[in-house]
């Protein structure tokens, strides 16, 4: 059964359609990838299924029923609701005050689990995003969470901090078992998603998984540098060529073992190559028709 299930979910803003009959479903365990241009919809559906807002119609089921008090959430939001003046540690006693369940055994178990332990003294407004970002995620799993809702995680942080906190993410994945719904505007981190959803203006346009998304909108690239262009012309399909440049011509493989034979058969000539793996990022594209941009949207 699915954490969280959408059916016709749809918001309306007066005659403008920011979600539009949205069906979609978040099992625990898995990562969902939530993508979208600019004005999709995307912060509009997580504060519908977070119950801080009230969709127009259709429907929401949280462990098959339709209330959200059935289920345990945890939100990151794109701007941090910690105090900076306050240390690490202040910021998440005070938020663990706000559970029953929660006691300072469970709070020190789940600092040491995040990495955050050499940060706790420290006043959180002066950590860098990274570190920021790290004990954001630690304030929304105090509460011991079924799903965690993840609204741009990464968005602004330097290459390393972001490995560090999908590392963190894949393992919590792993180890807690808990669902979590990402929205990003980073495509490559939707390669991490056991499941993807991509909207357009308030309407979902496709779902898969990364990989079958990939198979379906386009296949890998080699670009092969050769001493004699005629007769490597000669030993393929024209219509597998896409195009010629400085990295020389570019050759449609459908996968691995394809690519070698390719070489196999042409290992007399071949001087270079390039690999060029199909992305997320050419999945948007040809999914919306347009190129991701970088702009928040509602």
């Amino acid at each position: 059964m699915a954490i969280i299930e959408t059916k016709q979910l749809s918001k309306k803003y007066g005659e403008q359609v920011a979600v539009n009959q949205l069906s979609i479903q978040i099992k625990t365990g898995n990562l969902t990838a939530y993508l979208g241009t600019n004005g999709a919809g995307k912060s509009t559906t997580i504060r519908m299924l977070t119950g801080t807002l009230q969709p127009t119609s259709g429907e929401i089921l949280y462990n098959g029923k339709p209330t959200n008090s059935s289920i345990k959430i945890g939100v990151v939001f794109q701007n941090s609701v910690l105090d900076d003046d306050l240390t690490v540690m202040e910021n998440l006693l005070l938020r663990a005050e706000m559970y029953r369940h929660i006691n300072r055994e469970y709070l020190d178990k789940l600092i040491a689990k995040t990495g955050i332990l050499e940060y706790t003294k420290k006043k959180y407004g002066r950590l860098s995003g990274g570190m920021r970002r790290k004990v954001d995620i630690t304030r929304a799993l105090i509460n011991q969470p079924e799903i965690l809702f993840l609204d741009e995680p990464t968005t602004g942080l330097d290459p390393q901090s972001r490995k560090e906190i999908w590392q963190l993410l894949n393992d919590l994945k792993a180890s807690e078992n808990i669902g979590i719904l990402l929205t990003t505007h980073y495509l490559e981190e939707a390669e991490y998603a056991d499941s993807v959803y991509i909207l357009e203006k308030g309407q979902l346009l496709e779902t898969g998984t990364a990989e079958t998304l990939k198979r379906k909108y386009g296949t890998p690239v080699v670009w092969l540098k050769v001493k004699d262009r005629a007769d490597l012309k000669l030993n393929i399909d024209p219509k597998q060529i896409v195009g010629e440049d400085e990295r020389g011509i570019g050759i449609n493989v459908v996968n691995i073992t394809e690519m070698f034979d390719l070489f196999e058969t042409m290992r007399h000539n071949i001087v270079d190559f390039t690999y060029q793996p199909i992305d997320m990022n050419e999945v948007f594209l040809k999914v919306t028709g347009r190129n991701f941009n970088h702009d928040s949207n509602r």
